[in-house]
């Protein structure tokens, strides 16, 4: 009786391990990956030569087990790739449609991220002049998350450069970003403006006659 015991733990042990392995072997993989996106965050410095293998890594433990996690650190990762100026124009092509295509599988997990919301918006507006997408992701990252001091002047950016993309709804939104950046952070707002990336004529476009001390 006592060996029969002995042997149904040993089994049974051996079973939750097996099934435990992919996860703790996706969760090792990814490390590295999810170090360098804390260093990224930090110094805002992208990680260009290691980005091959953090992209490996970060493509391997999502598929050993699926999670948002994995798929948000994969579009980041494609998304600095993209914007490495050393690259071939098709490369980076190929960078921001891996970046799009990931967001797409990280949404389909877990809705709720602003920030890969974004990223995919911002991939879809590279891609194409077009309508292609890109005013819904807006508004799905700004409805995620409004409130999202690190997402705000990006988002301007974003908007301000493909006002032409954005219906009604989105250019609301962007009104409304607008007015916290200046009310949250005015002065990287102010830096952005005299940088040039913020275009005024476009933004007096998109304000309106009750935010007139903002334009002044």
């Amino acid at each position: 009786s006592s060996v029969i015991t002995v042997v149904l733990v040993a089994v049974l042990a051996v079973l939750t391990l097996a099934l435990a392995w992919p996860r703790l072997r996706a969760a090792l993989t990814f490390l590295p990956v999810e170090a360098a996106i804390e260093r990224y965050h930090l110094d805002h410095q992208p990680p260009y030569a290691a980005l091959d293998d953090l992209i490996v890594r970060a493509g391997r433990s999502a598929t050993l087990q699926p999670q948002q996690r994995y798929w948000s650190g994969l579009v980041l990762l494609h998304y600095l790739q993209a914007n490495d100026a050393t690259r071939p124009l098709y490369a980076q092509r190929e960078s921001y449609e891996a970046a799009a295509a990931a967001a797409d599988a990280s949404l389909a997990l877990a809705p709720v991220q602003p920030r890969t919301w974004l990223y995919r918006s911002l991939a879809l507006g590279w891609l194409s002049f077009r309508d292609t997408g890109l005013a819904e992701s807006f508004k799905a990252s700004v409805y995620t998350g409004r409130v999202e001091p690190a997402l705000l002047l990006t988002r301007m950016r974003l908007g301000y450069a493909r006002l032409g993309q954005l219906d009604a709804e989105a250019r609301g939104l962007l009104r409304d970003q607008t007015l916290l950046a200046w009310r949250l952070q005015e002065r990287e707002f102010t830096v952005a403006l005299r940088r040039g990336e913020l275009d005024l004529r476009r933004m007096a476009a998109v304000l309106t006659p009750a935010d007139a001390p903002l334009l002044q």
